[in-house]
């Protein structure tokens, strides 16, 4: 017998114990129900993850096809499935990754951007100096076939620039220069402004994106996460348009701006000292210039007789009888990978066939490139060909997926002032990667994320004497590094 292990809010044991979760009011299943496959949703807030201990051997099959830079790979933890039980269980791993990869100028992808800006009371001084120097530095960098527009925004909205052709630079600039802070923060009016600007010039084979820095917390309009991050997504999905996020200093809601940048398939960036914002804008621009894929869709059709039970990674819709993860533009040493984690009913017997759909544009050439790729999860014909086909990097990443989901648990107990509840989470995050040494030390994400828990456990012990200054720092920067390892950024 194989054991599992079942991470609960509060603690991590082997076994087959069915632990106590601690329930959330998640997406509705009827919502993302389809006649096949059965997409259940977030079912509750720890499910099972099966984290193999009776390994004899990894000759489980990696698939991949290439359209170079791009390679696309798919994997099940195990090619087959148990026979002699009703609970059974499988992930599906997904990755899709951008080797080196650099545009000249005849190939530049154009740019559509709109820089959206805090101008609330909190960014007086070196705050409003630093954003004002960091626009315009972007703006410095664009070419004369680039647009740009600018928003800014305290508790009211205001369109500094509709979207024009970087060309008359001095002009942007000199707006630029002409902000001042004002009242509170209506963040998300001011997003909200900044994607109707993308959207009312945009242009399919340009990197449509939006810009948003933040110092605050949003406190005016629209402050739902939920509600915002469904909005986001709906700007990717139907409109095309990303968005990265900027979080300046440290009172700032990190949570709201990691989602909303992970939901908008851009990037987050904690940036604790103003004077670093115009390093982290070139950052940005620099890698917007090397995109290498645009306009890309994974699509994952599910066989009849699994049911999806989570996903790791990424927001989705369900069209039909698929999966979709519309992830938009890829980047040189890009990789984004998305988990499944898949029950197997308890009346199938039959082969399970997996297929995964990769279809994007060539960034040099406007080729429309589709890989397709085949994982076919079959009944054990023997316990001994199950024990020697598992897929070693499935497995890690499943315990990664697990352990970050966990860190994130104890960042947001410690958010609400439960430390005790955010100790124990960590401890026992401790314990679970501990549990599973062998896999964290062949993986250099599981020994960062590692690294990041026993870091966290340390400061936690002095969290009730901590200023509200270290909490925040110690908050953001946690949160920061659980999300660099989670969305595979460099």
């Amino acid at each position: 017998m194989y054991k599992s292990i079942f991470i609960g809010a509060a603690i991590a044991i082997m076994g087959f114990a069915a632990l106590k979760t601690i329930n959330e009011k998640k997406p509705s299943a009827t919502a993302l129900q389809t006649k096949a496959p059965v997409i259940t949703g977030w079912l509750n807030d720890s499910l099972v993850p099966i984290i193999p201990t009776n390994v004899s051997g990894y000759k489980g099959l990696t698939v991949t096809k290439k359209s170079n830079p791009v390679s696309f790979s798919s994997a099940l933890d195990n090619d087959y499935y148990r026979t002699d039980t009703i609970n059974r269980h499988a992930f599906l791993y997904i990755d899709t990754h951008v080797g080196e990869f650099i545009n000249d100028n005849a190939t530049k992808v154009p740019l559509n951007l709109s820089i959206v800006i805090d101008r609330s009371g909190s960014m007086s001084g070196d705050k409003i100096k630093y954003a004002k120097n960091a626009a315009s530095y972007v703006i410095d960098q664009l070419q004369s076939n680039d647009y740009v527009s600018l928003v800014i925004y305290d508790h009211a909205v205001e369109l500094l620039q509709a979207p024009v052709l970087a060309m008359d630079k001095a002009s942007l600039k000199k707006k630029i220069n002409s902000i001042f802070p004002g009242g509170s923060t209506n963040l998300w009016g001011g997003t909200e402004k900044g994607y109707e600007q993308v959207k009312t010039n945009y242009k399919q084979n340009y990197i449509n994106r939006v810009l948003l820095l933040s110092d605050g917390l949003a406190n005016a309009g629209l402050t739902d996460q939920k509600a915002i991050a469904l909005k986001v997504q709906q700007h990717k999905d139907k409109d095309g348009i990303t968005l990265s996020t900027f979080g300046i200093g440290l009172n700032y809601n990190e949570t709201l701006m990691t989602d909303m940048a992970e939901t908008g398939a851009g990037n987050y960036y904690f940036i604790e000292s103003p004077d670093k914002l115009a390093g982290i804008f070139s950052k940005e621009l620099n890698g917007l210039m090397n995109v290498a894929a645009q306009n890309t869709v994974l699509k994952v059709k599910i066989p009849q007789g699994v049911t999806v039970q989570k996903i790791y990674n990424s927001k989705y819709t369900v069209k039909g009888d698929e999966l979709q993860f519309f992830l938009r533009d890829l980047f040189a040493n890009d990789s984004k990978g998305i988990m499944l984690y898949c029950k197997i009913d308890d009346n199938t017997y039959a082969n399970l066939k997996f297929i995964s759909t990769l279809q994007f544009t060539k960034a040099e050439n406007k080729e429309m490139v589709t890989l397709e790729n085949e994982n076919i999860l079959h009944p054990m014909p023997s316990y001994e060909i199950y024990s020697n086909t598992f897929n070693e990097k499935v497995i890690q990443q499943a315990i990664l997926n697990q352990a970050n989901e966990n860190m994130e648990k104890a960042l947001a107990a410690t958010d609400e002032g439960n430390y005790n509840k955010a100790r124990m989470i960590t401890n026992n995050n401790n314990n679970f990667l501990k549990s599973n040494a062998k896999y964290v030390s062949q993986s250099p994400e599981l020994k960062k994320l590692e690294a990041v828990t026993v870091s966290y456990s340390t400061q936690m012990a002095d969290a009730e004497t901590m200023s509200n200054e270290d909490k925040n720092r110690m908050q953001k920067s946690s949160k920061e590094s659980n999300y660099k390892i989670r969305t595979k950024k460099q």
